[in-house]
């Protein structure tokens, strides 16, 4: 059942309706969580359609973290709303994309290039005001094939260390994202966890961290070593990211153990969002049972 408190964010946010029952009054409350799973829009079937509808839906399945990486486009309006929510019900807000890269080699940036991703930090920092978020989506452009990747990491160092300057005083975390898939520009500068850590360790700032997805990792074939490779680069992790593999589904329909990957993260000691970066894999109430279950198990 509402509380007063949860009523008055979603009333100011234009979200409640009395006149008719809301389509999220059909699930039953769930108990929370132990980890902070974080869904995104659209990812849970059956869930309304407004926006702080679906952060409500979430919530009372027992979510207590949402995330959106395209949250930044939204409105002031809406990410006030969202961020006023989130105070309001213990809800933590994960990342969004602060910046795709803008097709750039941040190892050999050009000047408009350079101007637009700081740009975009300086946008990130306007609505971290507004929602309360801290980390935020990094992907630092692309690669060529033609030289060492290594070289190409080191030399994206100065770049990222101006990206840092812009936005670590205002507490953000620039969670450097390795893909298993290409960018704007064509293959990511990032393509594994060692990648990553290898720029966090090389940039050494605190602003500049890594983000853990364990899909990517498991999709340039290092499903069976999630764990080896998480304990490698740990000191740099500041963020976690779920999806199976094959598939880009929810845990238990691909080949990644997250039963696993959740015990071990928590024996590391970390309490932090970890992001449904999925989908779902049955549609309707079947699909959305079959999602919520599914990390009801790993969460065990």
């Amino acid at each position: 059942m509402m509380n007063r408190r949860r009523f008055s964010v979603l009333a100011a946010a234009g979200a409640a309706s009395t006149a008719v029952s809301p389509a999220w009054a059909e699930t039953s409350p769930g108990e929370p969580f132990k980890s902070r799973f974080a869904p995104h829009p659209g990812l849970l079937p059956t869930a309304p359609k407004d926006y702080l509808d679906q952060l409500k839906f979430a919530h009372d399945l027992g979510f207590r973290a949402w995330e959106d990486n395209g949250l930044g486009g939204r409105g002031a309006k809406l990410q006030e709303r969202v961020g006023a929510f989130a105070e309001e019900n213990d809800f933590e807000m994960g990342v969004m994309v602060i910046t795709n890269g803008r097709g750039m080699k941040f190892y050999d940036p050009d000047e408009e290039g350079v101007k637009g991703v700081l740009d975009d930090m300086r946008k990130g920092v306007e609505v971290c005001k507004r929602t309360g978020q801290t980390n935020m989506t990094m992907i630092p452009g692309w690669r060529d094939n033609e030289m060492p990747r290594e070289k190409q990491i080191e030399m994206s160092v100065d770049l990222m260390k101006r990206c840092c300057d812009v936005v670590e005083e205002h507490g953000i975390v620039l969670v450097q994202e390795p893909l298993s898939h290409g960018v704007k520009g064509g293959a990511p500068l990032l393509r594994s966890f060692e990648d990553g850590h290898r720029l966090c360790s090389l940039v050494n700032r605190k602003s500049c961290k890594l983000l853990a997805d364990y899909f990517h990792e498991g999709q340039i074939g290092n499903g069976d070593k999630l764990i080896e490779n998480s304990e490698k680069t740990w000191d740099e992790v500041a963020y976690v990211q779920y999806g199976d593999s094959p598939g880009r589904k929810e845990p238990g329909t691909g080949k990644l153990d997250y039963v696993e990957v959740t015990r071990w993260l928590r024996e590391k000691g970390y309490t932090g969002v970890i992001g449904m970066e999925h989908g779902a894999s049955q549609k309707g109430k079947k699909g959305l049972e079959a999602l919520v279950q599914a990390y009801r198990k790993v969460d065990a």
